[in-house]
């Protein structure tokens, strides 16, 4: 049985699209192409993975058990050619990197040109949105590291703390609290703050 990655590449693109078509798209392929390279897997298989009509296409059950394979087995092939890279030259080949929006802009600038010119052959991808969002990408293997802060629920997962980014309670002059060096949370009880919404 000789199944190739572009046809498990096709079946997780359609899995995740819905669509032949926006599939064949995402792949750089035609239609027919596409579609012909998944009805060979399904042969080769024994299995049909999609059902077909002229204005939805879904998941079988046989699908939705072997999707999570597929994914592992294209995740594992890209992770086995970055690792033969790195051990020609380390810090090669492409990290993609998710970053919460609250940090991105301020971090970014600074550290991105100085990894840049120190590792030139490394190619970060940035993606930028709130903890839930990458920790899912992380969790299919659509990422592979995360800036984001400790204090989210991370699951389970694999931190390193970078630095410390503390708050700082900012009171009218008069305020009774204007002259304290440090403050606690029972301190400001019952007081009106202004703080951002969740999720930042």
């Amino acid at each position: 049985m000789n199944i190739s990655f572009r046809q498990l590449e096709y079946f997780v693109a359609v899995a995740e699209w819905l669509s032949f078509r926006d599939a064949a798209d995402a792949c750089f392929v035609t239609q027919p192409g596409l579609s012909a390279q998944l009805k060979d897997l399904e042969r080769l298989l024994g299995v049909q993975l999609f059902e077909r009509s002229q204005r939805t296409v879904l998941l079988t059950p046989a699908g939705e058990t072997l999707l999570p394979l597929a994914r592992g087995i294209l995740t594992a092939s890209d992770e086995f050619v970055d690792l033969a890279r790195s051990l020609i030259q380390p810090l090669t080949g492409t990290l993609r990197l998710g970053v919460i929006p609250t940090v991105a802009p301020y971090l970014l600038p600074k550290t991105l040109p100085t990894l840049r010119q120190r590792y030139p052959q490394l190619q970060v991808r940035l993606h930028e949105d709130l903890t839930p969002r990458l920790l899912e990408l992380l969790s299919h293997g659509k990422l592979d590291l995360l800036l984001v802060a400790l204090e989210a629920d991370l699951g389970n997962v694999s931190t390193l703390a970078l630095t410390t980014d503390p708050f700082v309670l900012a009171v009218p002059t008069r305020h009774r609290l204007a002259k304290r060096k440090r403050v606690t949370e029972g301190d400001i009880a019952g007081e009106q703050v202004l703080l951002l919404d969740d999720g930042h």
